[in-house]
C-alpha cells in the first residue's frame, strides 16, 4: 500500500503535467481540488484537449497542402468544413468541427 509521501509526490507530478498542458493550450479551467480529487481523470481530459488541438491544426495543414494542388490544377474548394467524432485519449470521445479558409 502506498504511503502518504508517495501519493503526495504523485499528486504533485500530475498537477505539474496538468499545468504544463493547460498553459500550452491557454486553458484556465478550474481543476478538481480537495482530498480524493480525481486528478488522473482530469489529466486524461486535458490530454484529449491537447490531441484535439493538434488534430485541428493538422486538418488545416492538410487543407493548405490541398490548396497548393488546387492552384496547380483548379480542382479543390478554398473553404473546407469537416465535422467528426474522434477518440483523442482512451475513453475521451470528442466532437470536432474544423473549418479552414484559405486566403489569397
Amino acid at each position: 500500500m502506498a504511503n502518504i509521501d508517495d501519493s503526495t509526490g504523485a499528486s504533485k507530478s500530475l498537477n505539474l503535467t496538468i499545468s504544463e498542458i493547460m498553459e500550452f493550450l491557454g486553458d484556465n479551467a478550474k481543476r478538481p481540488g480537495g482530498t480524493g480529487a480525481d486528478l488522473r481523470a482530469f489529466l486524461h481530459e486535458k490530454i484529449a484537449d491537447f490531441g484535439k488541438h493538434w488534430y485541428k491544426r493538422g486538418t488545416r495543414r492538410g487543407h493548405m497542402e490541398t490548396y497548393k494542388t488546387w492552384k496547380e490544377t483548379g480542382r479543390v474548394s478554398r473553404k473546407f468544413r469537416f465535422k467528426t467524432e474522434r477518440e483523442f485519449f482512451d475513453g475521451q470521445m470528442r466532437r470536432v468541427r474544423v473549418t479552414s479558409k484559405i486566403k489569397h
